[in-house]
């Protein structure tokens, strides 16, 4: 089965101009869409070649769609897990709170930047933001649907209650990351698996143990 015109694997430059060739055509309402996911796309062939197009293909949302409020928080969520992956981890914060403030604005639209955020300021030792991190995580806990996103964030509040001293709190919340990261279930009827945590993650185990 041919994917779709707005989800290429590849980027040259006869793709590039097919692309916004057929981006013309299409209805406008759904060019927002058509863009970001064409950049998540080549994002995920996690191919480093691709990524400046991704990005670039991002860059055109914002400039000619900035009335559009369905793929912003998600492209300004793509930005940070492409910068991320380039390691220009500043630019990958900068879009992570990007996605952040948007979500105060439209929360019908609400991403994973709170997770992706928090691990980064932690993962760059940014101690200055520490609580402003552990405010963001517990004021977001009702997001918190599966178990790999439990995980993430008590991982986080322990390291940060433990740089605080504050042992005991540290331990309740390395008890309830490793409870997630051992849970079997998703706790959803028709989708168990989901959300589960597959592959613990080393930065963060790193950190329950520190």
């Amino acid at each position: 089965m041919a994917k779709e015109w707005y989800r290429k694997e590849f980027w040259t430059k006869d793709a590039e101009t097919e692309f916004f060739a057929r981006l013309k055509r299409s209805q406008k309402h759904n060019r927002p869409q058509y863009l970001r996911i064409q950049a998540s796309t080549l994002y995920k062939t996690n191919n480093a070649d691709f990524f400046d197009a991704a990005l670039n293909l991002l860059q055109r949302y914002f400039d000619e769609y900035p009335d559009d409020k369905l793929e912003r928080s998600s492209s300004y969520e793509l930005a940070g897990d492409i910068y991320c992956e380039m390691e220009e981890y500043e630019r990958a914060l900068e879009n992570y709170k990007n996605a952040l403030d948007y979500e105060k604005i439209f929360p019908q639209i609400i991403t994973d930047s709170y997770l992706k955020y928090s691990k980064l300021i932690v993962q760059l030792d940014k101690t200055e933001l520490f609580e402003s991190v552990e405010q963001l995580l517990l004021g977001n806990a009702e997001k918190s649907d599966f178990p790999e996103d439990e995980y993430i964030k008590n991982a986080i509040l322990s390291f940060i209650n433990k740089q605080k001293d504050n042992y005991e709190r540290a331990n309740y919340y390395k008890n309830l990351a490793e409870k997630s990261a051992g849970a079997k279930s998703s706790g959803f009827r028709w989708h168990k698996k989901l959300g589960l945590v597959n592959n613990r993650d080393k930065l963060l185990d790193d950190l329950l143990e520190l």
